[in-house]
């Protein structure tokens, strides 16, 4: 007998029906490459903002202090993950747990060698998020290993975008003067880096580590029940 909608708690009967229409919705391609679409176009928008914040961290804040923070950051994300396997160990195969350790160390051992501007750490959570999706995304048109290699050749080629992204903020003065604005040549600079680049292709392989290496590493329903 199935349980009457009239008597499941009113947020539950109004939160049923967007859930039900995003499950569908993310059954497409099209949804993905659209989400890609939009959380590229916001990476690369912000860009010229982080100057302002980075400025405002390192007013406020020691390196040491600012390491802490990235290392919460992490950490949130991290417990977000670690509580999402706990909740679903008995799907999971134990070459999943032994990689999702061997991984963590890469990661610790990666943010160790980033101290003198920690907010870079930032480039393995957004790059990460990238490869999810970009996998998602591809596997809708090829399968195997094509969808990690795909993957990780966009998400790079993105990750060199936003770089030259970051180059163009130079002329941010000369634009503003077109339209008669004042815009100090430092407020909103960034530079180009090529050891950014790395990172961000760090941050992709990294993502795609974990997607093959963890979430893929799961029993079969017979096996897991």
């Amino acid at each position: 007998m199935k349980p009457d909608p009239s008597s499941q708690p009113t947020c539950r009967r109004w939160l049923a029906a967007p859930c039900a229409s995003l499950r569908g919705a993310a059954g497409s391609s099209r949804f993905w490459w659209r989400l890609i679409a939009v959380y590229v176009v916001v990476l690369y928008a912000t860009l010229p903002l982080g100057r302002p914040v980075i400025t405002w961290l390192r007013a406020h804040f020691s390196t040491s202090q600012q390491i802490v923070l990235t290392y919460c950051l992490f950490g949130v994300v991290a417990g977000a993950v670690a509580v999402w396997l706990v909740l679903h160990w008995r799907s999971f195969l134990l070459r999943a747990w032994i990689a999702g350790v061997m991984l963590a160390g890469v990661y610790c051992f990666e943010f160790k060698t980033i101290v003198t501007y920690p907010e870079e750490r930032l480039h393995f959570l957004e790059y990460g998020v990238l490869a999810f999706m970009l996998h998602k995304a591809f596997s809708f048109h090829v399968r195997g290993v094509w969808p990690y290699l795909a993957a990780l050749t966009a998400g790079s080629l993105i990750g060199w975008g936003d770089e030259g992204v970051q180059w163009l903020t130079q002329f941010i003065p000369d634009i503003a003067s077109l339209f008669c604005c004042t815009v100090h040549p430092l407020k909103f600079r960034r530079y180009y880096a090529l050891s950014d680049v790395v990172l961000n292709v760090k941050g992709i392989a990294c993502g795609l580590l974990v997607l093959a290496l963890v979430f893929r590493s799961r029993r079969m329903p017979a096996q897991a029940a």
